[in-house]
């Protein structure tokens, strides 16, 4: 079953990780260099991309939410 291969080739992978960074002092080295290369950029995308950007969209709702607000109680409502 092929799906039982791919789920082992995981498997043996995953073990073979543990194995090398708990024998080998380099490779725990690279993983935890890795890991941190991998926090840094997130936190980099989230203070410098997303959060603007979801604070823009936010702005952006509530200024379409005040004009919609205000058509409705000043040139709907009144007809």
């Amino acid at each position: 079953n092929p799906i039982t291969l791919i789920v082992l080739a995981i498997v043996a992978l995953v073990a073979a990780v543990i194995y090398a960074y708990k024998r080998w002092g380099w490779f725990r080295n690279v993983v935890q260099a890795a890991w941190r290369g991998l926090q840094t950029a997130a936190r980099w995308a989230w203070n410098v991309v997303l959060k603007p950007t979801f604070a823009a969209l936010m702005v952006a709702v509530r200024f379409v939410g005040r004009v919609a607000m205000w058509l409705w109680h000043n040139v709907f409502s009144p007809v």
